[in-house]
């Protein structure tokens, strides 16, 4: 692997992410209470538990199977990325257009900056891959099959132009930006903001705003210590740059996957938005 140094801008994106993206999905902790699960003492540890499985089954699934957790990572996300920034409803238009949209971000950063992105994912899952490699190809061969699905059932679909006006900003900040900034604005500003416009209407209904407000700070605080505890003990075992970006990005695969569990397996779902 070759050695590597990180920009002023990508310290920033970086910093960017870890504290002004994860808080988004610190209202878990908030949700957990819309959907009945603090009723109970019983019902309350089993969320936290399972949240916290979750997690550190991701991060073992990491240091064992690296190269297909990672795959499964940015699977993962572009279904949760794709599918957060439309209106959630159970018809097939959805899913596809939320695997299009959401590869318009993740393989848009990844094809357009092969070469750095490559060495972040060295960083991340060691040289070995191929199957990485493969895997990306054929999620950009099933992109170009869905965008042909999406345009030949145009007449079936509603796009609306608030729509079309966020798929040529973030198309512009993926082409314009190296892949590091272009995630973080992706991720803080489009992203975590509609996260929060859907979601706090919702909790509003079931606590006070302050109340939503003070959990997510708790967990954001979790979530960042979690962060630190990571950082102190890779920083003895890499460099200062591999062990930033190792934080910062299997900590987000293990804060997505039970994050993705609740808000689109079973929240979103249930209050249709």
């Amino acid at each position: 692997m070759i050695n590597f140094s990180l920009n002023w801008w990508d310290y920033i994106a970086l910093f960017s992410i870890l504290f002004i993206g994860i808080p988004h999905g610190a209202f878990d902790g908030a949700i957990s209470i819309t959907l009945g699960y603090t009723k109970k003492l019983r019902l309350q540890l089993y969320f936290i538990l399972t949240y916290i499985l979750v997690s550190c089954v991701v991060i073992i699934l990491w240091y064992f199977l690296p190269v297909i957790t990672l795959i499964l990572f940015i699977l993962t996300s572009i279904f949760h990325f794709g599918c957060g920034d439309l209106d959630w409803n159970k018809s097939k238009f959805y899913f596809i257009g939320g695997y299009v949209h959401g590869c318009l971000i993740v393989l848009g950063i990844i094809f357009l900056n092969k070469i750095e992105v490559n060495s972040f994912f060295e960083i991340l899952s060691g040289d070995q891959l191929s199957l990485l490699w493969t895997s990306l190809y054929l999620g950009l061969f099933f992109w170009i099959i869905a965008i042909t699905y999406i345009c030949l059932n145009y007449s079936k679909i509603n796009i609306s132009n608030n729509y079309i006006k966020l798929a040529l900003s973030i198309s512009l900040v993926v082409l314009l930006l190296p892949p590091l900034p272009a995630f973080a604005i992706y991720f803080c500003l489009i992203h975590s903001f509609h996260h929060i416009r859907r979601t706090l209407p919702i909790l509003v209904d079931f606590m006070e705003k302050q109340k939503a407000i003070f959990l997510m700070i708790i967990f954001s605080i979790l979530s960042w210590v979690g962060c630190g505890i990571a950082f102190y003990y890779l920083s003895n075992l890499n460099t200062y740059p591999d062990t930033i970006i190792k934080v910062t990005f299997i900590g987000l695969a293990a804060l997505t996957f039970p994050h993705m569990i609740l808000v689109d397996g079973i929240f979103r779902s249930k209050f249709k938005i």
